[in-house]
């Protein structure tokens, strides 16, 4: 059986997707979770400890399971279009709902506010992660501006994918980018793209 901590960090994560964070009060999460007010306390301090909490976690399994994904893959490229791919079955899964970062960001959008800061820090993990595949066939100048905009591409996929229910906004996502490192001489074929 799950410890009380993870029991109220899994409830809350599973509402705070569904419903967001400030429609959600702790009370309902206490309920759902089975726990008593106490027990809330003793583990977060207050709702904003719990929100932090349940971010760090999100971005800890989100990245194991993105980057071991990527890893599978050798050629700088292929690393590229993985990364693309493992987004396009994410927005596919019947429980797709979005971002919980950029929610988060956007719900608390004071860039000094920890959660902003969690989820600022999340995307650039992502951002660099690109930027340092790019390094393996662009110098560095380049693969930083390249970094910088294949992650809007891939973070527009996952909004578009969430307003339009745009299920292949990955791969239109993937298509973009493959077009932009083509116009920067990266990618000379149709090798790389989405069959």
């Amino acid at each position: 059986m799950l410890n009380k901590r993870q029991s109220i960090v899994d409830t809350a994560a599973r509402l705070f997707y569904a419903h967001g964070y400030h429609a959600i009060g702790i009370d309902r999460i206490i309920a759902e979770a089975g726990v008593a007010k106490m027990t809330m306390y003793k583990h977060f301090a207050s709702k904003t400890d719990l929100i932090s909490a349940v971010l760090k976690e999100r971005d800890s399994r989100f990245q194991e399971s993105l980057f071991s994904f990527v890893s599978a893959f050798h050629d700088p490229l292929e690393k590229l279009k993985a990364i693309f791919t493992w987004h396009d079955r994410w927005l596919n899964e019947p429980t797709f709902n979005g971002c919980m970062f950029i929610s988060a960001a956007a719900e608390y959008s004071d860039p000094s506010d920890e959660i902003h800061h969690i989820s600022r820090s999340h995307k650039q993990t992502i951002q660099d992660r690109i930027t340092v595949i790019l390094k393996e066939i662009a110098e560095e100048k380049l693969a930083l501006r390249l970094g910088a905009q294949l992650i809007q591409i891939l973070e527009g996929a996952i909004v578009t994918g969430l307003v339009f229910s745009d299920r292949n906004a990955a791969i239109t996502a993937w298509r973009t980018a493959t077009a932009v490192l083509k116009a920067e001489g990266l990618i000379n074929t149709d090798a790389h793209a989405f069959l």
